[in-house]
């Protein structure tokens, strides 16, 4: 017991001393009062126009940089932080109110990035995944630079976040905690494609996807925002356990997301709103296995022709990645190693044997390895337990209570055919169908779901069958599409969102003992083990079409 208290002062200590060697905050972000907007002087960037040139990795413009004098900077960059980054190219440096540079090889020579002068002195955290970095300002505005991924003679900046199409006014950062928002960046040069939940890969299209997941409150939720969408809080990845595992560290790169407790309990997850069946407009999803049908080649192939394989339904969930054995801090990382499905690595910050470092895998290996750096320490300690405590701060269940007749099958429009029409079903809220005189009768069944998340992919339902009987099933959703801002979960305002109903496949293959379940299969399922629907949920009712 003396020598764990030792460790954890000496890692308190070693992360102090580095707070105060290069000025990483220990605060949230805003330390200003908020503006009521972002700096105007850089309102337009070529961000705003993806996916831009290619990532050649050049320097040109470089040598124009000033030289950084000072003796506040890292010697070398192996973990991404607020104060800390690198993509495959470039690493960058946010010393003495200065954003400093220099490529990634180098073991010295760092210089400064001349900003213009209404962000000169103003960035106090940044972020860097692919070909862009966000900077946040004193007052939790996100600026972002386009480009890293060339010479500094093609980077850029722009203050615009948000729909429509990323000219919107701005956005803040939903939560400014230190070590708990990250950038991530899918682009078609540098990841170019990405696996559904069977494994089947497809292509990320010509633009690229962008995020900043931030965990929210508690650490239970993790916002994020997308500079294509409306800006508010309201859009979520639903995080471990059923939405309610509290996150105190957070990091993401090429739609991954890396979150750990106070327990060094680690999870990862490959999510985006492109990717998950949020986004209609330009993606093919379908709930169904897409079996015997090849890949397309394009986006653009793949929404077109129905002989490809469209994105399968639902998102792939959380992956527990393996615990360390040794002492840890909360400064983790996840980066993309290259183009390539999921090829990530993990680091984690730690010591062994009295030597400071990190421990590193590949995001599917079985096992972590310790790199010595004798680098001063980012992140707080960590009381890693020898056992998993994942449950151990899980936030409340969410008090949503909510039951819905299903339609007749008899409807004229129901989640089926807006998938088999081709039409952009996630902006079709079912509510709008019985506006424009497209009523659906109800079945005999009924919808009841406890403790409804609309943050979570796949939860535990019941469909009520005459005389009661109730049948178990899985209940999947993806968010709708929003136009305007909307507000965090459920509210009296009608939430739309996509989904399906889905018979556990053990439950579907021994149906033939069930008379009540065998009912319901052939006559609501039309036989099949997953049937598509599509939602609107409010804190009282539920709409099921």
């Amino acid at each position: 017991m003396a020598d764990h208290r030792s460790r954890r002062r000496t890692l308190r200590a070693t992360a102090l001393a580095t707070a105060l060697t290069i000025g990483v905050t220990t605060v949230g972000i805003a330390t200003t009062p908020a503006a009521a907007a972002p700096a105007g002087c850089v309102p337009f960037g070529t961000a705003q126009l993806p996916p831009g040139p290619a990532s050649t990795g050049g320097r040109t413009g470089l040598a124009a940089f000033p030289t950084y004098r000072g003796t506040h900077a890292p010697v070398r960059i192996d973990l991404r932080s607020n104060h800390t980054q690198f993509n495959r190219y470039w690493e960058f440096a946010l010393v003495d109110a200065q954003l400093l540079t220099r490529p990634r090889s180098a073991t010295s020579g760092w210089r400064v990035v001349p900003l213009p002068g209404c962000l000169r002195g103003n960035i106090v955290a940044i972020s860097v995944d692919d070909d862009e970095l966000v900077g946040v300002g004193r007052s939790g505005w996100i600026y972002t630079m386009d480009n890293v991924t060339n010479g500094p003679v093609l980077w850029n900046r722009t203050s615009a976040w948000g729909s429509p199409l990323w000219l919107g006014s701005g956005r803040t950062l939903p939560d400014g905690r230190v070590g708990g928002w990250a950038l991530s960046v899918t682009s078609p040069t540098n990841n170019r494609v990405y696996a559904d939940i069977a494994g089947r890969v497809h292509p990320s299209g010509s633009a690229k996807m962008t995020m900043i997941p931030a965990l929210t409150g508690d650490g239970s939720r993790i916002t994020y925002a997308d500079p294509w969408l409306p800006n508010d809080d309201s859009y979520e990845i639903g995080s471990p356990l059923g939405g309610r595992f509290r996150s105190v560290a957070l990091s993401a790169a090429a739609s991954t997301t890396f979150v750990m407790n106070r327990y060094g309990d680690m999870y990862t997850r490959t999510f985006d709103f492109d990717s998950s069946g949020s986004d209609s407009v330009f993606f093919r999803y379908s709930w169904e296995p897409q079996t015997g049908k090849p890949s397309a080649a394009t986006l653009t192939q793949e929404y077109v022709d129905r002989s490809t394989a469209a994105v399968q339904l639902p998102a792939p969930g959380w992956t527990h990645q393996p615990k360390i054995t040794g002492e840890i801090t909360s400064a983790i990382t996840v980066f993309s190693l290259g183009p390539g499905v999921e090829d990530r690595e993990l680091r984690v910050e730690g010591r062994r044997n009295g030597r400071n470092g990190y421990w590193r895998k590949h995001i599917h290996s079985p096992s972590w390895v310790f790199v010595e750096t004798d680098a001063p320490l980012l992140g707080r300690p960590i009381a890693n337990s020898a056992g998993d405590r994942s449950a151990f701060t899980l936030a409340p269940p969410k008090p949503w209570n909510l039951t819905a007749s299903l339609p007749s099958r008899r409807t004229l429009v129901d989640g089926q055919l807006l998938i088999d029409i081709g039409l952009p079903y996630s902006v079709v809220d079912p509510r709008s169908l019985d506006q424009l005189g497209m009523h659906a009768a109800p079945s005999e069944y009924r919808l009841a779901v406890t403790h409804f998340d609309p943050a979570v992919t796949t939860r535990d339902a019941v469909v009520i069958a005459p005389g009661g009987r109730r049948i178990p099933v899985l209940l999947h959703t993806a968010d709708g599409m929003r136009m305007t801002p909307s507000l965090p979960g459920l509210t009296s305002t009608p939430r739309h969102l996509v989904g399906a109903i889905e018979i556990p496949k053990q439950a579907f293959a021994h149906r033939a003992g069930d008379p009540a379940l065998r009912r319901f299969v052939a006559t609501w399922m039309r036989g099949k083990p997953i049937a598509p629907i599509t939602l609107s949920a409010t804190t009282h009712d539920l709409v099921v079409r």
